[in-house]
């Protein structure tokens, strides 16, 4: 084999054999098509991405282009990468009290970890918890120094643009009550 052409045998295999790094540019085709993609993996790759609230799930490509977005942009788009990838995810969005504000989290059930947002940076990039929603809504809250009022589980569809909630735990109600206290309603 000539060695030009052997040359562009390997520059046009090598980048599909190596893994995905924070710092290259990539799409949704790329995330896609990661072969080594876990949820560890997933939340390495947005260590360097910065944060700046939209109020709207922005469509994948620009957040990935831009580098630039939420929790809700995360959580969604962990959600659709890994259930790809053959895993049982759920998103969860937790209200916080006095903060006027939510998070949303992506909750993978086969690792029992969350992917939230505001941890992409640290070594320790996901939150280890329990499948129910009222221990994640405490964890997430925790983590903000704050107390939270209520949580849902929801779906989110890039091609309607918009959530469909799943289940709310409020946390004032008893946790034997919770939607997702019953085992068949546990995932």
């Amino acid at each position: 084999m000539p060695r030009c052409l052997l040359a562009l045998v390997c520059a046009l295999t090598l980048p599909l054999l190596r893994a995905l790094e924070p710092t290259d540019q990539f799409d949704l085709a790329d995330l896609e098509n990661e072969p080594k993609m876990t949820p560890g993996h997933f939340a390495d790759l947005f260590e360097n991405f910065v944060f700046q609230y939209f109020d709207y799930v922005q469509p994948p490509d620009v957040f990935l282009r831009t580098r630039t977005g939420d929790c809700d942009d995360y959580a969604v788009l962990a959600d659709h990468i890994l259930r790809l990838r053959n895993y049982t995810t759920r998103l969860i969005r937790v209200d916080l009290a006095g903060a006027r504000i939510s998070h949303a989290v992506c909750y993978v059930t086969e690792t029992k970890v969350y992917l939230d947002y505001n941890n992409r940076a640290y070594f320790k990039n996901l939150v280890h918890k329990g499948p129910r929603i009222r221990e994640i809504a405490a964890s997430v809250a925790d983590s903000f120094g704050k107390n939270w009022t209520s949580a849902t589980e929801y779906t989110y569809s890039y091609e309607e643009g918009r959530t469909h909630a799943v289940m709310t735990v409020v946390k004032t109600d008893s946790p034997d009550e919770d939607p997702d206290a019953k085992p068949a309603s546990r995932r």
